[in-house]
């Protein structure tokens, strides 16, 4: 009889091991089953949003979120700023960083040997419409000693004083963008639309022998070059994404003031392709419409760039589209 007893009370021990098991066995299984599922409902949710933010798309699980800028197609002449601590290192076009936000500085490397030059872009506005200011500095007083010592004539003269000269500019910059869906909570723009004026003002220090400068695209710049006078300008610019590794620009500048013709066009247009998500190639050209006293009336400059971005996006949460950043 005992020994019957103790063969019951061991078959229920190993019964009960043998339930918890099975338990065991179970909440693992539909654990598993769990993730797969989360898993699934990821990348279906991260395959219907791609295509609604074909501008800032969502980056697969295990990507890096600086993989793409998404304020890369805000030109320099818009009126937004880059992201804090991120920025651009051009060969022509200026070089920017993002101070904070809405506030960047920005300065043409390539010019800085003739013409040192610094600028400060705020923006005051970003809602509907972005509002922004561009306030520089520069000196033409480097190059225009550059071409005396090289004979260059038709920027001054051999034998002519050249004092220090102190430009100073100033320019307001309005820009639209239109989304690529309207349905979207966080619009993502395709098109950027802009418009803008601004004011350049020469002052020379001390005694000047300097006189208009008989070239395309220094004519029209001859009174805050050589320190005596200034010059008014107007601009509408228009930026194209056409897909994610091409962009397209294009502007018309009008310049008016006391030169030669006193009025002067230049129309610029240039195509963007990124050969890494940081690294792009600019080719165009600068056309110039002007009635100086030069043999032609036009002038064309082919426009080659190389653009390396450095620093982070910002979250999706607080991105450039629709929402205050500060």
């Amino acid at each position: 009889m005992k020994l019957i007893l103790n063969i019951a009370v061991l078959f229920c021990i190993l019964s009960f091991a043998q339930g918890i098991n099975a338990q065991n066995k179970k909440r693992k299984l539909n654990k598993g089953t769990s993730k797969r599922e989360i898993r699934k409902r990821q990348e279906k949710a991260f395959e219907q949003d791609k295509d609604m933010n074909a501008f800032n798309p969502m980056q697969p699980m295990g990507a890096r979120q600086n993989d793409a800028r998404d304020d890369i197609l805000w030109h320099s002449e818009s009126a937004n700023t880059v992201y804090p601590k991120a920025g651009n290192i051009s060969l022509i076009s200026p070089s920017r960083y993002g101070i904070k936000p809405g506030l960047e500085v920005s300065s043409n490397v390539f010019m800085n040997y003739w013409v040192p030059n610094l600028t400060l872009k705020k923006r005051w506005a970003n809602n509907n419409w972005y509002v922004a200011t561009k306030h520089g500095v520069y000196s033409s007083t480097p190059g225009i000693n550059f071409a005396q010592k090289n004979n260059l004539t038709s920027i001054v003269d051999s034998a002519v004083q050249i004092p220090f000269i102190l430009s100073i500019k100033n320019e307001l910059i309005v820009s639209k963008y239109i989304s690529s869906d309207n349905r979207c909570s966080n619009d993502q723009p395709f098109v950027i639309l802009s418009a803008g004026i601004g004011v350049d003002v020469g002052i020379s220090f001390g005694e000047s022998g300097l006189t208009e400068m008989r070239e395309h695209f220094l004519t029209n710049r001859s009174p805050s070059l050589t320190g005596k006078g200034a010059i008014g300008y107007a601009k509408v610019r228009a930026d194209w994404e056409i897909n994610n590794m091409l962009m397209l620009g294009g502007q018309l500048k009008y310049f008016r003031g006391n030169f030669t013709g006193n009025q002067a066009f230049e129309q610029s247009t240039e195509l963007q392709t990124f050969i890494t998500p940081t690294l792009s190639f600019n080719i165009g050209y600068i056309l110039s419409i002007a009635n100086y006293n030069t043999p032609n009336k036009l002038s064309v400059l082919p426009l080659i760039d190389i653009n390396w971005y450095f620093g982070k996006k910002q979250s999706r949460q607080k991105g450039l589209w629709g929402t205050k950043m500060f």
